[in-house]
């Protein structure tokens, strides 16, 4: 076989690896805009992620019960123990009401190599899970959101292994 045989056979796999979605977007990466975003987490395709056993109290601001998804770019890299995680690194949390039912989400996409003090992570939160649903936030380095996360490892505050 050819090196260029062979180049074009590895392209291939990679590329079927990404799973790109009908927008080109790989389903790894959230979208960072908000209404691409509401369709990408109604679509469910993070729950394929490695994720968090059971829900359970959020140790931060979010309500009630939580139960976290991470990227494999960002379970890789927290498993590495790395001081910052790479450009696509993202993490969704469903934010879940008394009795465990989806009641929105948050979630985080590392939009820059450089986090610039928060400025590289795009922040989202919602509370629903429709089109007219309260967004708490939907911003590259939205200061609510960067506030808290600024203790974390570049801006990552889960435990990792995940529970």
């Amino acid at each position: 076989m050819s090196n260029t045989a062979c180049a074009a056979g590895i392209l291939a796999v990679a590329l079927t690896l990404v799973a790109p979605t009908a927008q080109g977007e790989s389903t790894d990466v959230p979208p960072t805009e908000s209404a691409a975003l509401l369709k990408w987490l109604q679509g469910g395709s993070y729950k394929k992620w490695p994720k968090e056993s059971a829900p359970h109290r959020s140790m931060g601001p979010h309500k009630a019960l939580v139960l976290t998804y991470l990227n494999p770019t960002l379970d890789r890299s927290l498993e590495a123990k790395a001081a910052s995680h790479p450009k696509g690194a993202a993490a969704v949390k469903e934010l879940l009401d008394e009795v465990g039912k989806l009641a929105g989400w948050a979630v985080s996409v590392k939009t820059a190599p450089d986090s610039a003090g928060g400025k590289g992570w795009y922040w989202y939160e919602m509370l629903g899970t429709t089109a007219s649903s309260t967004v708490v936030s939907q911003a590259p380095g939205q200061p609510l959101c960067t506030g808290c996360h600024a203790r974390g490892r570049d801006f990552v505050l889960i435990p990792h292994p995940l529970d």
